[in-house]
């Protein structure tokens, strides 16, 4: 009864109904490179483990569970997100970059740490910080 009442006390949100959610960051890329929320362990429905870089949660559909509360609920989990779907949206994800920025639309199911993917998108990858141009060369083109 007392485990059942944990996350009543800590002023968590028991999730129990699925929820839509907008999950970014960096799969495989390390902490130093990204600098994100949290490093979570992933898998893509089954092991192993790939490290991934939260750079941001929503919930996007309507009701009072937050991108928080789905973060409390899986950190002490692990992994702490199994992602499922169909294999090509999942191999958006296996294939990507650890520069490129994954955007991965899914809702809960059985809980919030299974997310049923139904969308992956990705950007083109990240090399660094691109010149800015001066505003002579914006005005007049570069010389």
């Amino acid at each position: 009864m007392l485990l059942a009442t944990l996350p009543l006390l800590s002023g968590q949100r028991v999730i129990r109904e699925p929820v839509q959610v907008k999950i970014e960051g960096y799969i495989d890329a390390t902490e130093q490179q990204v600098q994100p929320w949290a490093m979570l362990d992933v898998w893509l429905e089954r092991p192993p483990n790939r490290k991934f870089a939260l750079t941001n949660l929503i919930v996007i559909s309507a009701g009072e569970v937050s991108g928080s509360d789905v973060l409390a609920a899986v950190q002490p989990i692990h992994p702490n997100f199994i992602f499922n779907g169909d294999a090509d949206v999942l191999e958006k994800i296996s294939s990507a970059q650890p520069n490129q920025l994954l955007k991965i639309i899914g809702y809960t199911a059985f809980g919030p740490q299974r997310i049923l993917v139904t969308n992956v998108d990705r950007s083109a990858p990240i090399t660094g910080p691109t010149p800015t141009p001066s505003l002579g060369q914006r005005l007049f083109g570069s010389d």
